[in-house]
């Protein structure tokens, strides 16, 4: 089940994503021709950024929240396009040079597939840049909530509990990439707030 966002409040208390994503995208060296998909776009700031780079090309945002979609659509022209879609049910084949996510996909739980659905997405040579958060994200936080939930009076509460998201270490991450198809893995940001991970398809 896809989780919901007001993406009008979302628009105000987003500024660290929105400053990640700008930087990640000045690092993509986009030529002004390059068809985009953003992956998880939320209100469309940064996939219009991307667009206003590509006077030549088009980008793709698409978000399974509503409210977020609602507040991209006002965003766009005719080089940028916003979609209700969950990341899990991507259906393109070879459509895109890049494809871009900003702060979305540790809520992502099966990376084995989104990886499988972004190479078919992807024209030959194409590129995709993933920031989203990794292993050691939020440790101090994670280990007073496991001690609580730990304690004898909550434990029996959380007996079947699975945590909501995919933070993983980067040589697991690398390691799926190569059994994905994708290679020329480059990443940082392990045990820090993001980690971000760029591959090619072969």
């Amino acid at each position: 089940m896809a989780l919901e966002f007001d993406g009008k409040k979302y628009e105000k208390a987003s500024a660290h994503q929105k400053e990640w994503g700008a930087r990640i995208i000045a690092e993509l060296n986009l030529k002004g021709s390059e068809r985009v998909l953003d992956l998880g776009c939320g209100d469309g700031t940064i996939t219009a950024q991307m667009a206003d780079l590509l006077p030549e090309g088009e980008v793709a945002g698409i978000d399974a929240s509503e409210g977020m979609i609602g507040a991209a659509l006002s965003k766009e022209r005719h080089n940028l396009h916003f979609r209700r879609l969950d990341i899990n049910d991507l259906d393109f084949v070879e459509q895109f040079d890049v494809v871009f996510s900003n702060a979305t996909l540790h809520w992502v739980k099966n990376h084995r597939r989104l990886l499988r659905n972004v190479r078919r997405s992807l024209r030959a040579g194409g590129i995709l840049r993933f920031n989203f958060a990794g292993e050691g994200n939020c440790y101090a936080f994670f280990s007073v909530i496991r001690e609580a939930m730990a304690q004898l009076e909550f434990r029996s509460f959380f007996a079947e509990f699975e945590w909501p998201w995919y933070m993983p270490p980067i040589d697991d991450y690398q390691t799926l990439v190569e059994s994905s198809g994708l290679y020329k893995m480059h990443g940082s940001g392990v045990k820090t707030p993001t980690g971000i991970f760029q591959t090619n398809k072969r």
